[in-house]
């Protein structure tokens, strides 16, 4: 949360080619092109990956911004705004990743500020105290299904909210519908370890920003992860 109060710099810086490579077109051969991130921003937030190069509403492809460094005590952040219309400051349309250089087992045993806990015994981890578990405008606590994921130097952890159906009476607004995937996110490895608290995607795969960012071009993004250390 320290960090969103630079979501507007990071996006002017973003987008006007500081923050992200220059990439021709939206799409090649039907998919959504990629773009590698840009050299000083990998080496500031200690890690790189392929953004989807999807246009807002003034042809400006996503891209991420950090501030602060990985080495530093307190981490770095990596944000990235993915609001179609970036007029309309809506606040919820931005993933906001924290990234620290410390090895995640060490982060999730230390929990505090560690999105998940593992109990004794346990296989799987589950949300704990570090995470904005949201409860619904109806009053509806969610469900939470944590998956293991894994990259190319790093594993870790996926959680899911499902909120069910509305109570009589109430209508869902639609982040709590099936229309969308809201997923907390906790990855690392013996040296680095990255989290990413509470973001809500559309379920159905969209080649736009139009109606908001996808989960599966996220999901894409997040498994092209790769650390600067390991």
């Amino acid at each position: 949360m320290r960090h969103l109060i630079v979501l507007f710099f990071i996006f002017i810086l973003a987008h006007t080619g500081i923050c992200s490579a220059s990439v021709p077109m939206v799409k090649e051969g039907g998919e959504i092109a990629l773009a590698p991130m840009a050299q000083k921003v990998v080496q500031q937030c200690g890690l790189s990956m392929l953004v989807p190069q999807l246009l807002n509403m003034f042809d400006q492809p996503l891209g991420f911004g950090c501030t602060g460094s990985y080495k530093d005590n307190d981490g770095a952040g990596l944000s990235m705004i993915f609001e179609y219309d970036p007029n309309r400051g809506s606040g919820g349309s931005s993933l906001n990743f924290e990234i620290e250089r410390i090895g995640i087992d060490e982060k999730i045993a230390k929990r505090g500020s560690s999105l998940f806990k593992i109990d004794e015994g346990k296989s799987l981890p589950e949300l704990g105290s570090g995470a904005s578990v949201a409860t619904s405008n109806c009053g509806t606590l969610p469900s939470v299904k944590v998956a293991p994921i894994s990259g190319e130097n790093w594993h870790g952890w996926i959680a899911e909210e499902s909120f069910g159906k509305a109570p009589r009476n109430c209508k869902l607004s639609k982040e709590y519908t099936r229309a969308y995937r809201c997923v907390h996110l906790m990855i690392g490895n013996e040296k680095m370890v990255a989290q990413l608290d509470g973001v809500c995607l559309l379920r159905k795969k969209e080649d736009s920003l139009v109606n908001g960012f996808s989960y599966d071009p996220f999901l894409d993004m997040v498994k092209s992860i790769r650390f600067n250390e390991d």
